[in-house]
């Protein structure tokens, strides 16, 4: 395939670059920069203030509702099914540690997911007790999986 009548075309990007590269006739790029910065207002180069904007300024601590505490019951519940699972996988002689690693990575994911939940929970309350208590044995219990204390010798 040939491609005719190119040579205007080659011709018009052959010149610009032409152009480009000739030096312009006026002045130095230095004495043109002298005369730029002699030329401009001190108030246009003295350092502008900032301002500090809190951002946190617009959150407000709430007390928790029940609608934050059925969540929290639910969860625990949840996370108690979960342990009851992962408890009988260990006790089925049948099962490899292997086959027991997905429920370990659940019980993972979720407690990473209710951390935050225990933090918005009131210090004095049952409810965040059991909680905690919740989450330590399954973080103890990761932590016993991953450590090696179920393989049998």
């Amino acid at each position: 395939m040939k491609i005719l009548n190119n040579e205007q075309v080659f011709n018009t990007f052959q010149h610009e670059s032409n152009t480009k590269a000739q030096r312009p006739a006026g002045k130095e790029f230095g004495t043109i920069l002298k005369e730029t910065v002699k030329n401009t207002t001190p108030a246009a180069l003295a350092p502008l203030q900032t301002t500090f904007i809190n951002p946190s300024a617009g959150l407000q601590p709430t007390s928790s509702s029940p609608s934050d505490h059925r969540f929290a019951a639910n969860s625990i519940e949840d996370m108690i099914n979960l342990l009851d699972r992962y408890r009988e996988k260990l006790a089925d002689p049948r099962m490899t540690m292997k086959q027991i690693d997905p429920v370990i990575r659940e019980m993972t994911r979720e407690m990473e997911n209710l951390a935050p939940v225990l933090d918005s929970l009131p210090a004095d309350e049952g409810l965040k007790k059991i909680f905690n208590q919740t989450l330590v044995t399954v973080s103890l219990e990761i932590s016993k999986y991953y450590r090696g204390d179920y393989i049998s010798a």
